[in-house]
């Protein structure tokens, strides 16, 4: 990726950031894992804040205690911070009492939020539109991972070479992908920027991403995200011929329902706290952080390298920061998506940019930063200083990610 960025001070000047970022973390990584009763071993400032007495007894009232929080099983770069949480009683620590489920894929765990057996969650931009679009009245407390590698893949033997070559004379080639997920919107967005078609050019099969990392028969290719793209690729099923980092910023959010952030908002700020939290843990042990991962047997399909790297790639690559939500870069950005569902008759209206900013609610991330004494980027992580793009205007000039620098994969 170094190639799209085409400055070499402008990576080395983002690792200095983020060493000046994550500077307490160091400090704390050598005193090892016992405190000294003022910060965790990991850098997290002591006594945790508690959840109060009122807003335990709401959550009672409710039903909703223990609290249920839905995640993907696996899916490390959006889900090793939940691992974390889980394993280490993060919320337990502030008073909360918790039960956490896993999920293997998209559609249960977006139907578990919109039935109310989850009361919070997390998943990508697309299906958390569509979420709010069907009624469910969230709050987005924090943005789950940013740039997860979205891509392309054909048959290792394949004659497609470019997104281009899906455009052929006499068939109607085939690409599969989830429906209602981020891959799908890659696929439009890229589509559009090369003049394809749908239904014209290609068509669409809908599958789930663990059929899609296989590359089954009768589809000529596949658009899917990380592990599972490394997973096709490490395996000799795959080889990637395009990826989505030109025609979107790819993002998923933390939420929970409305009804929490109004009425018992110290357990959102809970749940900010132990995000920033699990990520301080995951550059202090990321050996550790694997294997909390692991420990859910579905994920066995997965090498602990494999794993590792997904932490390193999407976790522990960013300052911590990276959680922050920046409503109007982020509504501008997946104003194109609704703009996509809506055309598809998939949502009802097309929202507007202040309608899309609503649901989001940074302030929880800011407090989180206050107390560890951070400032609040200015403008998402990954933007080079002198990025000269326009949000929701692809293709977009290079931008830092995981692929910007070397990574330590021993």
């Amino acid at each position: 990726m170094l190639e799209r960025i085409g400055n070499f001070f402008i990576v080395i000047i983002f690792i200095l950031a983020l060493t000046v970022a994550t500077a307490p973390l160091q400090a704390a990584n050598e005193k090892g894992d016992i405190n000294d009763g003022s910060c965790t071993g990991w850098g997290w400032p002591l006594p945790y804040e508690q959840v109060s007495k009122k807003s335990l007894e709401w959550l009672e009232s409710k039903g909703w205690s223990p609290l249920t929080i839905g995640y993907f099983a696996d899916i490390p770069g959006y889900s090793a911070c939940y691992s974390i949480i889980k394993e280490k009683q993060l919320l337990e620590k502030r008073g909360l009492s918790v039960r956490f489920v896993s999920f293997l894929s998209g559609p249960p765990i977006v139907e578990a939020f919109l039935g109310g057996q989850t009361q919070v969650t997390h998943y990508g931009d697309f299906p958390f539109w569509l979420t709010v679009d069907k009624g469910a009245l969230v709050k987005a407390y924090a943005l789950t991972g940013v740039n997860m590698e979205v891509a392309m893949l054909v048959h290792p033997d394949s004659s497609i070479k470019k997104p281009e070559d899906l455009k052929q004379e006499g068939r109607l080639t085939v690409v599969g992908a989830t429906l209602g997920s981020y891959a799908e919107f890659y696929l439009t967005a890229m589509a559009e920027q090369k003049n394809l078609v749908r239904d014209k050019d290609f068509r669409v099969a809908g599958l789930t991403t663990r059929d899609a990392q296989l590359l089954p028969k009768g589809v000529d290719a596949v658009c899917i995200w990380d592990p599972h793209i490394t997973f096709s690729e490490e395996k000799g099923l795959g080889k990637k011929i395009d990826t989505g980092y030109a025609y979107f910023f790819n993002t998923g959010f933390d939420f929970v329902r409305r009804e929490i952030h109004e009425n018992a908002p110290d357990v959102v700020q809970a749940l900010a706290d132990a995000a920033v939290e699990a990520l301080l843990y995951a550059g202090y042990d990321i050996d550790g952080t694997v294997d909390f991962f692991r420990k859910d047997p579905r994920v066995s399909a997965y090498s602990k390298e494999l794993i590792r790297d997904q932490i390193a790639k999407y976790v522990t690559f960013y300052p911590p920061t990276f959680r922050y939500i920046h409503k109007n870069f982020w509504a501008t950005e997946d104003s194109r998506i609704i703009k996509a569902l809506n055309a598809q008759g998939r949502v009802k209206k097309p929202w507007s940019i202040e309608e899309m900013e609503e649901v989001m609610a940074p302030e929880y991330m800011a407090n989180t930063f206050q107390r560890l004494g951070w400032e609040i980027p200015k403008e998402p992580v990954f933007l080079p200083l002198e990025w000269n793009g326009k949000v929701s205007e692809p293709p977009y000039p290079g931008y830092i990610v995981s692929e910007s620098r070397p990574r330590n994969k021993e």
